[in-house]
């Protein structure tokens, strides 16, 4: 989160809990503070759970699964010099190695072990290469490490005096995964989906595996098992005699990125990237502000890049293992995979195994976090670094745990010394519209400390107020209270909560406020009659539905009050339509036309938000409707005759036109008669009709006529034929 201008400085949000424990958990992701509405007008913002207060930002503290902030740890950052960012790393014995982008090099960092900077991050250049990226990286039985770069299939020999020669050179344009598996190295490549094996000298390099996927992006040796992670169908395989593999599962992603181990099974992290057609190289681009992965680097301010926008997720599969049994990989393709975790508006780049219970670490591209989880209901952000997004994370041995950082070119060691006091800073919420803030309540264990600003933009800028320190008030039994009336009104919001002393926690913040309130806005009143029978049988029911179109401009609750009255009158001669002490609280009204005289009448909504706001605050609009007709008379049908073979009759509505007519001869079917003029537009009309077929007596003949508004009027004749 970038909210706010501040002090340069390293590390923006720091590492929580000790790395010695565990977490994990299928928690849903809540970009946004919650925002709830209480009566009288006013609202809250409250933060209770692990993904409300991820949204914000921390200094020396931890964001535990149940939601607590604790004060945690500060990692230490060790800079890359010449370096604009890092993006691999490789786990070794006694340290780790740290490749980076824009200038291919490679750096040893560890701790010092001796002397006063014992513990302090140590950074040291081993070699620099060719190309633009390090992908990947693997170390050889003798200690020697392969080092794979971009653009181009080339692989490079790294011994341990930092001396680099050439090692192989494949026929591929990206080389994304490195792992040593039954005395092989294995290169994931792409574009064309091939896995390449080769001795251990770099000797005869072979396609093992050709996949029908443009990218195998992960590999992870599993005893006799290789296994490979695929892009852009987020496919898992394994390594077989058949040069197609074994599909194990379709995750149903863009990118499988990382495998892990657990004691009981396999996870998976899987990216779906918003815009679909997004490949590995697109991402890696713009992570490095390029247009290509050849040419001079990017200049300028590397903080103003933001990585492509992606949902990711963590699966787990349980391979039946136990006590005396092996893995059983082929239960991937047919056990359920669970979801332990998973991530909107980010996507995972590395994921690191800490032991074999299930322990994990994952970083993203989203404001440099570190979460931590342990199976599907425990997860805790434990590092939020000031770069943009965490690139890779490796352990030295079963020693120091270090995560590197793009666009910021270092690596922090994840355990560095206990915060001795902590930060926590909401990102910055929107009330929508100018407020006024008044309580916060606090709950937690202190002491604690406040500062709150208020500001007109979602990014805080210099119109924003300064930080002003809230006092805090302890109540038994009900936390801490403060107050922020003192701000001024303004649509945005942030709280700064101060964690004073190690053993403080806050557990959660609610914070009241209380929206300017907006008149609701009707934007169409309509009458809507029913359909008219396309057989003219039936008359259309008296009743009409009344409906209007409303914008509750701040989503208050509203009510409404709907009247009638002849056009014309006077404000006294409204008719309710509803008994006053019931409010309509649906946006439509049914009215029995049969309770009022013909006439043209309109209609008026009156729309309040009182609900929301209580009577003394509630806003109103209100909005009439076009006159339309009541008409519940029948038309009329005079001059009916019968004469020379020859049926004829005037029809006449008063309210307004003749819609339709039709004749009937001795109770047989209605047919329809036509207008004498050619069309029924008019309220007379004239009908004729010389019927065919009549036998010799009388006839009785029937005549019906049906107005605009429905309403029918039927009449007879007795017609001789000789």
């Amino acid at each position: 989160m970038r909210h706010l201008p501040r002090a340069p400085r390293t590390l923006r949000l720091s590492l929580g809990l000790s790395l010695g424990l565990s977490l994990g958990g299928a928690v849903g992701a809540a970009l946004v503070a919650p925002s709830s509405a209480w009566a009288g007008g006013t609202r809250t913002f409250t933060l209770e759970d692990h993904s409300d207060f991820d949204a914000g930002e921390t200094e020396g503290a931890a964001i535990e699964d149940s939601g607590r902030v604790t004060t945690g740890f500060v990692p230490a950052k060790g800079e890359l010099p010449d370096a604009a960012s890092a993006f691999s790393c490789l786990s070794r014995k006694d340290d780790v190695l740290v490749g980076t982008a824009d200038k291919a090099a490679v750096f040893r960092m560890g701790l010092a072990k001796r002397g006063k900077d014992k513990g302090k991050v140590e950074v040291e250049r081993v070699a620099e290469l060719s190309g633009v990226v390090v992908t990947a990286m693997a170390e050889l039985p003798g200690g020697d490490v392969v080092v794979a770069t971009l653009p181009g299939g080339k692989l490079w020999r790294l011994d341990g005096r930092g001396k680099v020669s050439e090692f192989a050179e494949l026929p591929v344009e990206q080389v994304w995964a490195l792992t040593v598996h039954q005395g092989k190295l294995y290169a994931g490549t792409g574009p064309k989906g091939e896995l390449f094996a080769m001795t251990l000298a770099g000797k005869d390099p072979k396609v093992v595996l050709d996949d029908v996927d443009k990218h195998l992006m992960s590999l992870l040796s599993v005893g006799d098992a290789l296994l490979v992670g695929t892009a852009p169908s987020a496919r898992l395989l394994r390594l077989s005699d058949d040069p197609k593999g074994v599909l194990l599962k379709d995750l149903e992603g863009d990118e499988l990125r990382a495998l892990a181990l657990t004691r009981q099974g396999l996870l998976a992290a899987v990216n779906t990237f918003e815009d679909r057609s997004l490949s590995s190289v697109d991402a890696l681009t713009k992570n490095l502000q390029r247009t290509s992965l050849v040419g001079d680097p990017p200049q300028g301010d590397l903080q103003q890049a933001r990585p492509p926008k992606a949902d990711a997720t963590v699966h787990h599969v349980d391979l039946g293992t136990g006590p005396g049994t092996g893995r059983d990989f082929d239960r991937a393709s047919e056990a359920p995979w669970d979801q332990w975790f998973s991530r909107e508006g980010q996507y995972f780049t590395g994921m690191l195994a800490l032991d074999d219970v299930g322990t994990v670490l994952l970083s993203t591209s989203s404001d440099g976090k570190i979460y931590r989880l342990r199976g599907p209901r425990d997860v805790a952000t434990v590092a939020d670094f000031e770069e943009r997004q965490s690139t890779a994370l490796c352990r030295a041995a079963k020693g120091p745990i270090f995560a590197t950082v793009g666009q910021g070119a270092g690596a922090y060691h994840l355990e560095a010394s206990t915060a001795k006091k902590a930060l926590y800073r909401t990102k910055v919420l929107d009330a929508k519209q100018p407020s006024d803030f008044g309580a916060l309540a606090l709950r937690g264990k202190g002491p604690l400390s406040v500062r709150a600003r208020v500001g007109p933009s979602a990014e805080a800028d210099d119109r924003w107020s300064p930080w002003s320190a809230i006092t805090l008030t302890v109540e038994p039994g009900a936390g801490f209270r403060g107050d922020l009336s003192s701000l001024p009104r303004r649509r945005y919001l942030q709280i700064e909560v101060g964690l004073d002393t190690p053993d403080a926690e806050l557990r959660e913040l609610e914070q009241f406020y209380a929206p300017e309130n907006l008149a609701p806005l009707l934007t169409s009143v309509d009458v809507n009659r029913p359909e008219l029978d396309d057989d003219g049988e039936r008359e259309p029911s008296p009743k009409v539905t009344i409906r209007w179109k409303v914008d509750a401009r701040d989503d208050d609750d509203l009510v409404y009050g709907v009247r009638a009255r002849p056009e014309g009158t006077g404000e006294t001669q409204w008719i309710p339509l509803h008994d006053a002490k019931d409010p309509v609280t649906k946006r439509e009204l049914q009215w029995d036309l049969s309770t009022v005289p013909d006439g043209v009448y309109e209609i008026e909504v009156v729309a309040s938000d009182e609900p929301s706001n209580g009577a003394g605050k509630a806003r109103t609009d209100e909005l009439r409707s076009a006159p339309f007709v009541v008409d519940r008379q029948r038309p009329r049908i005079e001059d009916l005759r019968w004469g020379a073979g020859k049926l004829s009759a005037t029809i006449r509505d008063t309210g307004g036109y003749v819609h339709d007519a039709a004749y009937s001869i001795d109770d047989g079917p209605f047919r329809a008669l036509s207008a004498a003029d050619g069309m029924f537009d008019e309220p007379v009309e004239v009908v004729n009709v010389s019927p065919e077929g009549l036998t010799k007596g009388t006839h009785r003949i029937v005549v019906r006529a049906r107005d605009s508004f429905g309403n029918l009027e039927t009449a007879a004749v007795l017609a001789t034929v000789e």
